[in-house]
């Protein structure tokens, strides 16, 4: 099924300075056994990445292929670790899903509340807010 999916992600560093991204982009959703994914695709700077948002009960896993590479796996209580490898050079991400709501009805609905820390070099929460619409 064809879809529109909006992305804002509110960025908190250690000093409580706030930065806002948002992200619209046209993509596909298809549901393969209990499970929803979502792909799109983005453009940045002339290089393609492709993104997988695999949405299940209790958990949501964002992968991204192409010019950033990374998969994040957030489930309130869970801590993930996973490498993200960008042009600059990998880093390894940690991530501590302090919220995960997921309303399915017309629309999918997604918001998730975590703390990141990207080796020693930041510290911040992020609030990410997705919708999923149908064309």
């Amino acid at each position: 099924m064809d879809i529109n999916i909006n992305i804002e992600t509110t960025q908190f560093n250690e000093l409580g300075e706030k930065n806002i991204i948002k992200t619209n982009s046209n993509g596909t959703l298809y549901q393969k056994k209990d499970h929803k994914y979502i792909i799109y695709k983005e453009v940045e700077d002339g290089e393609e990445t492709t993104t997988s948002v695999k949405i299940e009960a209790d958990m949501v896993t964002i992968r991204r292929f192409g010019a950033l590479n990374s998969t994040l796996r957030f489930k309130v209580g869970h801590v993930d670790i996973s490498n993200y490898l960008t042009p600059q050079g990998a880093f390894v991400i940690e991530n501590h899903t302090k919220e995960l709501d997921i309303f399915e009805g017309e629309d999918i609905l997604i918001h998730i509340d975590y703390d990141i820390k990207i080796m020693d070099m930041f510290t911040g929460r992020n609030i990410i807010n997705i919708e999923i619409k149908q064309k």
